[in-house]
């Protein structure tokens, strides 16, 4: 089984069954995305009027429908880690992932990125209605992921099947006292240099607001959740102050914990991120 990058529509259409996208007309898109992700050549589609990229290996219409939220602390593209990270897990798991290409600080705020993502999360679930979806996010992704989860059940719309965070960004102001401790070690992360691009992202809205620090938000009525996290992360303590309410909430939630790791490793060649990568197949083939 191999990595497939979708080109366009007539693929999507004959194996995917994935209806109304059109090549993006964006010409600085594609070249954009392309130096940020790996991919190569960059091909993007439209789905719901939404620039994304398409990884599949599925073999059938049914198969999983991932749609991931990619991090850069709300500023930045998708990174170099996430084409190759995709193609490990397709290798294993028959089934789709869109990457939407979402609007970014300090340009736009929050609710605009927001209402991009139900747009293109409620276009996967009608063209394929017999598909699982998950909704699996990284860093910035992973709390946006959360957050906008949160988002549906307020809207009364329905959950995916499965939500998967990855080193999460779940608060915004990045205030819980255990984070000093580790930011002094943390080699990947700066409170200092997140802050400003967190408070870009809020746009003058309350940064404790749970669109924007989903940790603050109610749990109920989410989806089975999985975090993936490691500890030499300034991000970790809040996965466990989302591991306690979690818990308090009755959530079907399990919180995986990777000793010494840092920020999203499981993106990452080693050890710590083989093990990663595999429990996220796992998630993901146990829905197909």
């Amino acid at each position: 089984m191999r990595r497939q990058l979708v080109l366009g529509c007539a693929i999507l259409l004959a194996s995917l069954a994935l209806g109304g996208c059109q090549q993006s007309s964006d010409p600085a898109v594609p070249e954009r995305v392309a130096a940020a992700s790996g991919a190569e050549p960059a091909a993007q589609v439209l789905v719901a009027g939404v620039t994304s990229e398409i990884f599949s290996s599925a073999s059938k219409p049914t198969d999983p429908q991932v749609l991931f939220i990619h991090g850069g602390s709300y500023v930045h593209e998708a990174s170099a880690l996430h084409a190759p990270f995709f193609e490990k897990v397709l290798r294993n798991v028959n089934a789709t992932i869109t990457m939407p290409v979402y609007a970014l600080a300090p340009e736009h705020g929050y609710r605009v990125a927001y209402k991009q993502m139900l747009d293109v999360y409620l276009e996967l679930r009608a063209s394929h209605p017999d598909s699982p979806v998950v909704l699996m996010g990284g860093s910035a992704g992973g709390g946006f992921a959360l957050g906008f989860a949160q988002s549906l059940v307020e809207q009364g719309l329905p959950q995916p099947d499965r939500i998967v965070l990855i080193s999460p960004w779940l608060d915004l102001t990045l205030t819980n006292p255990e984070i000093p401790a580790i930011d002094a070690t943390d080699v990947l992360l700066d409170r200092k240099a997140l802050l400003p691009n967190g408070l870009a992202w809020a746009h003058g809205d309350d940064p404790e607001s749970y669109r924007l620090s989903p940790v603050n938000g109610s749990l109920g009525g989410l989806a089975p959740t999985t975090v993936l996290a490691g500890t030499n992360d300034i991000l970790y303590p809040d996965a466990l102050r989302l591991e306690a309410r979690a818990k308090s909430a009755g959530l079907h939630f399990e919180l995986v914990t990777f000793s010494g790791a840092n920020h999203v490793f499981a993106m990452s060649p080693g050890e710590s991120g083989d093990e990663a990568r595999s429990i996220v197949e796992k998630l993901i083939g146990a829905l197909g």
